[in-house]
């Protein structure tokens, strides 16, 4: 059970980080997601425990309106890191994660308001809402 509930929480804390699908650019006056963010929330699990969680990202602009994203969460069942790949353009930004570590893959969706962002992570495993700031 307690390596379900990792490979969930990494997954899902380090895939919320590493967002991918869709991207929504920042305001004009943002950088856009590119640089180190962190910050944290709740990861809930498929069997409906949840855990809290801090992670670290880092968003790397891949193209027009496109990032690769690295992410490491930590939760008190471990810590997990991750990428993701996510584009889309203004405030919203979709993708996909993954991790390696437990073969789990899912959906992002990034919401960015300024200087801070919510994360939402999900998969067959749970789910994970994150939420992060510039560094």
């Amino acid at each position: 059970m307690l390596k379900a509930a990792q490979g969930l929480f990494l997954s899902l804390g380090f895939g919320a980080l590493l967002l991918s699908s869709a991207i929504v650019p920042a305001e004009a006056d943002s950088p856009g997601l590119a640089g180190s963010w962190r910050g944290g929330g709740t990861v809930t699990f498929s069997s409906g425990s949840s855990e809290q969680a801090r992670c670290r990202a880092t968003f790397s602009p891949s193209g027009k309106s496109a990032y690769d994203v690295s992410a490491t969460c930590a939760t008190q069942s471990g810590t997990v890191s991750q990428t993701a790949f996510v584009r889309g353009s203004g405030s919203s930004y979709r993708g996909t994660f993954y991790n390696p570590e437990f073969d789990t893959s899912g959906k992002i969706s990034i919401s960015v308001s300024g200087r801070s962002q919510v994360v939402r992570l999900t998969s067959s495993k749970g789910s994970a809402v994150i939420r992060l700031s510039r560094n």
